[in-house]
């Protein structure tokens, strides 16, 4: 099957792209285009704002789409075309304009985090889930970590190459690479299951229908149908306990994340030039991507996630703490290991909890995923651009309080859902072995089963 290889390979291309500004920052473009660090922040947050405007009617359509490969792959390209035009911006204006568009340009990007795991959700078993969304994130991850070795290696060798300086020709040979692969990569990425059957991806009619069949068997028969209006859906979402749990939990998430836009500045604080610094900005993620293979394949071996979620972020808890307190560079360096290893690893788990917390019932699931992506990719960067001020260096105090308190809530998030999907398994127990006929509850409609199902069982 076709389908993961190219799906790691499209996925790094957003985050690559998106990791761009951080690293054009250490190579002077804001003194170029001459923003403050208030200015350059905000250029940060607005790119969420037009993330959240469209987050969940371009989800919610991803059900509605019939060809995901091809919509896919052509606006992957789109997206590589307005990230290289930030290269010719010359003003606050312009890139504030370009990281807008940009934001906006997710209402037709499908192929953003909730997308995609909807796509691969549609051809795998929940117990197939984790370790495939593991290896998208560690693509993430080590995408993450090369992002800084390739911009070492465009700002030492290109600048005023053309006439242009180092951090402009880092946009445009990036958003140069996403175009070329994700039209290349068109012909051989697979659509849902069932539809528009292409040999050449390894997978003809009878794959599709053992891969349909695979997943009404997990799901007590239940077909996958999509005969439900979006609004319903989105309904169903909204009286849902669990997504507001999960919003929650991906929130903090997000917000223990936050040194990502600001790492190589954040490293930059060791004192060393800026080719250096972006360097050793790639040790503490092929760390990370270590630890989160650790910590995915072995959560997919036990079938647990909510501990598996939690001891990684007492590490991430940890590594805050030690970036503020810690005196010598070596430690500080340390600490950043413990920083992204912590909160990066558990980060394919939450998602592939969420999925597996759902009813296959097509609306609600993309609803679900909109929502919280809205939540926790969107309205956590409202706030997260400006709690890492200049003017705070090198110890960001400020970031640091706020990302060891969203750790800690991960902790406790984890061990909280923990706790209710198992008192839900014990409820479906209890009804199975009195031999009651299972009643239609949240996330589900009568004759379509799902979590109304007693065979049904939350993965906690």
């Amino acid at each position: 099957m076709t389908l993961m290889p190219v799906v790691a390979l499209l996925f790094p291309l957003n985050i690559l792209d998106r990791n761009n500004i951080a690293n054009a920052k250490i190579s002077g473009f804001t003194t170029t285009l001459g923003i403050s660090n208030d200015q350059y922040n905000t250029c940060l947050m607005i790119f969420y704002v037009g993330y959240v405007i469209t987050q969940i009617p371009s989800n919610m359509l991803t059900t509605k789409i019939s060809r995901p490969s091809a919509y896919i792959c052509c606006i992957t390209s789109a997206w590589g075309v307005v990230s290289m035009c930030q290269a010719f911006t010359k003003s606050y204006g312009g890139l504030f304009a370009a990281r807008f568009i940009l934001g906006l340009h997710h209402f037709y990007l499908v192929f953003s985090l909730p997308g995609v795991f909807y796509l691969i959700s549609c051809w795998y078993k929940r117990s197939e889930l984790p370790p495939r969304i593991a290896i998208l994130y560690g693509s993430n991850i080590l995408a993450t970590a090369f992002s800084g070795l390739i911009a070492a290696g465009i700002i030492s060798q290109m600048e005023n190459k053309a006439g242009r300086p180092a951090w402009e020709w880092l946009f445009i040979i990036k958003g140069s690479m996403t175009i070329a692969i994700a039209l290349l990569v068109m012909p051989v990425l697979l659509d849902y299951p069932g539809q528009h059957i292409r040999s050449w991806t390894g997978m003809d009619k009878e794959h599709h229908i053992y891969a349909e069949w695979r997943i009404r068997k997990e799901n007590a028969g239940i077909k996958d149908e999509d005969t439900e209006s979006i609004w319903w859906g989105l309904g169903q979402a909204l009286k849902d306990p669990k997504l507001y749990m999960f919003v929650v939990l991906q929130m903090a998430l997000i917000t223990a994340q936050s040194f990502n836009n600001f790492f190589p500045s954040i490293v930059g604080t060791l004192g060393y030039n800026r080719t250096i610094t972006l360097l050793l900005t790639a040790p503490p993620y092929i760390f990370a991507f270590i630890i989160w293979l650790c910590v995915s394949f072995h959560a997919a071996h036990n079938g647990e996630r909510g501990y598996h979620i939690a001891i990684p972020m007492i590490f991430g808890l940890l590594g805050n703490l030690l970036a503020m307190i810690v005196p010598t560079l070596g430690g500080r360096y340390f600490s950043m290991f413990l920083m992204t290893s912590g909160t990066y690893a558990p980060y394919n788990l939450c998602v592939s909890w969420l999925s597996s917390s759902l009813p296959r019932l097509a609306s609600k699931r993309a609803a679900v995923f909109a929502i919280v992506n809205l939540m926790a990719a969107g309205v956590a960067h409202f706030y997260t651009p400006y709690a890492f001020p200049d003017t705070q260096k090198p110890r960001y105090y400020g970031g640091g309080a706020m990302m060891s308190a969203a750790c800690l809530i991960c902790v406790m998030m984890a061990l909280g859902i923990n706790w209710h999907l198992m008192r839900e398994n014990k409820r479906f127990e209890m009804v199975k072995a009195g031999g009651e006929v299972a009643k239609t509850i949240k996330g589900s409609k009568a004759g379509h089963g799902g979590e109304a199902t007693v065979s049904f069982r939350y993965v906690h």
